[in-house]
């Protein structure tokens, strides 16, 4: 298991074991110091570290994002009328202390509103209830889904994600899985593997730890391309994958309306609402960058068969 999982369940354990016996007691005798005042109530609200979407996007996983940030922020911020949790269970014993919140920044942005903490750490505001569990879930599924939303088969309501008809429910506070990149969505894991996601079963192997078996219940073909970088994709990426080149291959011509011969590929992209087919399709359409990286992958893909 990598050294940070194995230090984030020990703390865990530690943290809960001692949350089990002293919560009751703790609440009484230090109320007062995590008693607010002053809170503006145009503020009250949950919020997100600005740093934990910019993580989400890069890592595309909820817990290495989550572990990035665990040591320099507030994983989440519930403001209250005066009280702010500041973990994802919304308990007491996660609260933020007055002494640091009388050091906090208010920031209106039009609609939007933002929190700058004791260390000059942003958060911006996803919902305006307190304690929204589902805005934040909704807000990280999001952001890890966001090329696969494009595909007419999947959603995402709240913690709840649906996937070719099979609904999956993401817990905030993260199942530990000894397997960099996993999210946890019910009793499966889910794991990008190249341009496309398997989503695995996974068995105990201890106290709050799993691990993803090889049994795979539901494959997401282009779950994670980056089209919001699409002009900067590299087939060197996925050089390692034949099956990935020929996908990567097939994509560049996909959004160009290439009208695919194949069953196979023809039900692919068919799923996704940015696909239009044409009878117009020209090789003349293709761009320099999408040439540069379909002669790319010509190279790798001839690498594999002379190897």
């Amino acid at each position: 298991m990598h050294p940070i999982f194995q230090e984030h369940i020990m703390k865990s354990m530690k943290k809960f074991i001692l949350l089990s016996v002293c919560m009751f007691l703790a609440s009484r005798l230090c109320a007062s110091d995590h008693e607010l005042k002053n809170v503006p109530e145009d503020f009250i609200g949950t919020y997100m570290p600005v740093q934990m979407e910019m993580l989400l996007k890069e890592k595309m996983s909820y817990q290495e994002a989550l572990y990035t940030i665990a040591n320099s922020s507030y994983d989440i911020l519930s403001l209250e009328e005066n009280i702010c949790y500041s973990q994802v269970e919304f308990m007491d014993g996660y609260a933020v202390k007055a002494e640091d919140f009388a050091q906090w920044s208010f920031i209106k942005r039009g609609d939007e509103r933002f929190i700058l903490d004791e260390n000059g750490l942003s958060y911006r505001r996803i919902s305006a209830k307190k304690n929204d569990y589902d805005a934040y879930a909704e807000k990280v599924l999001s952001i890890i889904f966001v090329d696969a939303l494009h595909n007419r088969n999947i959603s995402i309501r709240g913690s709840e994600v649906t996937i070719y008809g099979k609904k999956y429910h993401f817990n905030l506070t993260p199942t530990y899985v000894d397997d960099s990149g996993a999210l946890c969505l019910s009793n499966y894991v889910l794991k990008i593997e190249g341009l496309s996601a398997n989503i695995y079963e996974m068995e105990s192997t201890g106290k709050w730890v799993y691990r993803r078996t090889n049994k795979i219940v539901q494959t997401i073909p282009l779950f994670y391309w980056n089209d919001e970088k699409y002009i900067n994709l590299s087939a060197s990426k996925y050089q390692s994958s034949k099956k990935d080149l020929k996908m990567l291959r097939n994509l560049i011509y996909a959004k160009h309306g290439y009208k695919f011969a194949t069953d196979e590929l023809k039900k692919i992209f068919s799923d996704f609402d940015w696909y239009k087919p044409s009878d117009d399709f020209s090789e003349d359409s293709l761009q320099n960058f999408e040439k540069h990286i379909l002669e790319n992958i010509k190279r790798y893909e001839g690498k594999k068969s002379r190897g």
